[in-house]
């Protein structure tokens, strides 16, 4: 019968799969192919995608994540000299006199003190001692008080500029001024910047070290300072000036190691002689040895202060290996209600300073530590 012959097609069928089983294995077969690719996205750099604003492209580009981590403490370090010195006032006026701060100091406000003395004679150490002992603000080789505190004064070797006697021609002065203006990363061996006087009038960047801006600040500041004392016309003004001295033997050693190339018997180095020349052109330093050449700026340079001391521009003179902190402060006048600028230092000082304090720092012999150049190196 027909009905035997046939064959139930149902035999024929493979078995029918588990759906549930299989899903579960494509799912887990994906997920192995797609993980790692997935890992590496993850710790890729972040790119652009066509749906991306541009303020999430402009975050997400590595300059500007690198970035904040540097603007953001250079605009605070900027803010806290900005409001210390330049606008204290801001801080008062914003807490209602709750928080009040030193009052600033312009470029033509009076200081306390300016300390002349030549290069390699105890200025970086003169200004570790005022600062440390009196907690003054003292600066070195810089009078500008809109970046620096510096708002009681000044040590310096280069600002001895105002009490020497400028060249007496008008071409020997514009070749004084071309040669130290002229000079460039020279100035960096010499302790001169015009950017160590004031905040630069043709708005000069600080990001550059030198330039022909810097270059047009440099011949401004020289035509404003170079004998400005004797004219009696300085721009930056100082309550006080004062001539430190050391033992001219151990000045000498340190200025031919800073100097002399080779030592002794070797050559004098181009920033020096550019240096000497300008400021002393009667003397041709190109032609002497190197102890000459230091020998006879040191002694052009404390004739100079001393001709200054004479003419009353310069009211006192003391020998570092003999001289406290306190005894500057007293030839400074900060040891006196009527002459200290800054009131506040005064009654500081005549605590730190009074002779009952026998124990005081202050009133000990300032001692040879900072800046030591010449570890027995050269011997005189």
């Amino acid at each position: 019968m027909p009905s035997r012959k046939r064959k139930d097609k149902r035999s024929k069928q493979p078995p029918a799969k588990d759906t549930n089983a299989a899903d579960a294995a494509d799912d887990a077969a994906t997920t192995s192919t797609t993980a790692p690719a997935a890992a590496a996205d993850a710790n890729a750099t972040p790119h652009c995608t066509d749906d991306m604003t541009l303020r999430q492209v402009f975050n997400q580009h590595p300059l500007i994540q690198v970035g904040k981590f540097i603007a953001i403490p250079y605009l605070l370090y900027l803010g806290y000299y900005y409001l210390q010195l330049q606008h204290p006032d801001y801080l008062s006026k914003a807490t209602a006199g709750i928080i009040s701060l030193r009052p600033a100091v312009d470029v033509t406000d009076p200081r306390q003190l300016l300390i002349i003395a030549s290069p390699s004679s105890g200025t970086a150490q003169i200004k570790a001692e005022l600062e440390q002992k009196l907690r003054l603000e003292i600066g070195h080789e810089t009078t500008d008080t809109a970046w620096h505190f510096v708002r009681d004064g000044t040590v310096s070797w280069f600002h001895g500029i105002r009490f020497l006697t400028e060249p007496s021609t008008n071409e020997g002065r514009a070749k004084s001024f071309s040669a130290i203006c002229s000079s460039g990363e020279e100035h960096a061996n010499m302790g001169f910047h015009p950017a160590a006087y004031r905040p630069p009038v043709s708005k000069c960047s600080y990001r550059s070290k030198w330039d022909d801006c810097w270059m047009k600040e440099c011949y401004l500041t020289l035509v404003k300072e170079w004998g400005c004392s004797a004219a009696n016309n300085c721009e930056i003004n100082f309550a006080r000036n004062i001539h430190q001295v050391r033992n001219p033997m151990r000045t000498l050693e340190s200025l031919v190691v800073k100097f002399c190339v080779g030592g002794l018997a070797g050559t004098v180095a181009d920033s020096f002689l550019i240096y000497a020349s300008a400021l002393f052109p009667q003397h041709n330093f190109y032609e002497d040895s190197c102890i000459e050449a230091t020998g006879y700026f040191l002694v052009e340079y404390q004739n100079a202060m001393i001709e200054a001391r004479k003419r009353g521009e310069i009211s006192a003179f003391y020998r570092i290996e003999e001289t406290t902190a306190c005894e500057v402060a007293d030839m400074a006048g900060m040891l006196s209600p009527n002459t200290t600028v800054y009131a506040p230092n005064y009654n500081r000082i005549k605590r730190i300073c009074d002779v009952n304090n026998t124990d005081s720092p202050a009133r000990q012999v300032v001692e040879k530590e900072e800046n030591k150049v010449n570890t027995d190196i050269v011997r005189l």
